[in-house]
């Protein structure tokens, strides 16, 4: 089969999108699309400006820290949680996102505050959780009778 401009095209685009293109001996052709999220980027360049964090991230590069460490990507992590440096626009989008998804119950804070803790930490994380929850109007519609 010839190539033709369509298809040279198509792998220039995968070629931008960061694919890994892998060509095999009978002529096909397997295209991996890496995913990675911005906000992970918009995190760590925050955590640096950040003064908590970026005390931290001092202490992690001496060894002299329990709790904390830099994850494969050099993002700051309390407990394998990555650690959210104090900006709204960085903070609210993760609250927001689960009263949001489709696919999550939202079943209160307190579930609510389990399920973000698996994967953000910050300072007064909690009660920022319950201040959020207490002002959403989805979360406030959804709530169970007792």
């Amino acid at each position: 089969m010839v190539a033709d401009a369509l298809s040279r095209k198509a792998m220039a685009d995968l070629m931008v999108m960061f694919a890994r293109l892998s060509l095999f001996d009978d002529g096909s052709l397997l295209a991996k699309l890496q995913v990675k999220p911005t906000w992970i980027e918009q995190i760590k360049s925050k955590q640096i400006e950040d003064d908590r964090l970026g005390f931290r991230f001092q202490q992690v590069e001496s060894g002299n820290t329990e709790g904390f460490r830099l994850n494969s990507e050099g993002v700051l992590c309390f407990h394998g949680r990555i650690c959210v440096p104090k900006y709204t626009e960085l903070r609210q989008p993760i609250l927001r996102e689960l009263p949001s998804s489709p696919y999550a119950m939202n079943s209160g804070r307190n579930k609510m505050y389990h399920d973000l803790l698996e994967l953000y930490w910050w300072p007064g994380f909690k009660q920022e959780v319950t201040e959020f929850v207490a002002k959403c109007l989805t979360c406030q519609q959804v709530k169970a009778e007792h």
